[in-house]
């Protein structure tokens, strides 16, 4: 990493690990949510739609959800990174959708929290009853792995095509060889 990236990353990770649980489900989904969207934007093709498509009102990929299903489906983010996102925002959803008490110990946040597949220092077993230092583990390795996406995302960077213009008046061509045949 670079080191301006790193020292800000670091002020990040400090201020993660010191949230509540529910700060710590909603900033860690938050950061990931971004990154995704810088890199679904970095792709894009430049302009007003694509900054309508994620950042309006009713944006239609301005959900954690959507972000991360298109990001998936246009190959920007790989199949580990999808589950592993998919999960951390149903964690998120869990503190977002509960009015109170709702913990990292709670089992169906626990439950969630062990099905992420990052790897943990010391392994699984150092983990056993940690559900919030899976879930912070998890969203600190992926951000690492976002951190520059964008970045390389834009080296293929969609531009609008030059489509051929075609002439309404003019009966259009169709090759005989493409044509259904009929009996």
């Amino acid at each position: 990493m670079r080191d301006a990236d790193i020292k800000n990353f670091s002020v990040f990770l400090s201020e993660f690990q010191s949230e509540t649980d529910r700060g710590a489900a909603l900033v860690g989904a938050a950061l990931i949510d971004q990154k995704l969207a810088d890199t679904l934007r970095s792709f894009f093709v430049a302009g007003k739609v694509a900054g309508e498509l994620l950042d309006s009102g009713t944006a239609p990929l301005g959900t954690f959800s959507a972000r991360i299903k298109l990001a998936h489906a246009l190959g920007l983010i790989d199949s580990f990174e999808l589950a592993e996102c998919g999960l951390i925002r149903k964690v998120r959803n869990e503190f977002a959708h509960s009015i109170h008490g709702t913990t990292f110990s709670e089992p169906k946040v626990a439950t969630l929290c062990e099905r992420l597949e990052s790897d943990l220092p010391g392994g699984r077993e150092a983990f056993k009853d940690n559900p919030r230092g899976m879930f912070i583990n998890a969203v600190t390795l992926i951000v690492m792995r976002l951190t520059y996406r964008a970045e390389w995302v834009a080296k293929e960077k969609r531009v609008t095509k030059s489509w051929p213009k075609t002439d309404d008046s003019a009966p259009r061509q169709v090759p005989t060889d493409i044509l259904p045949i009929y009996r």
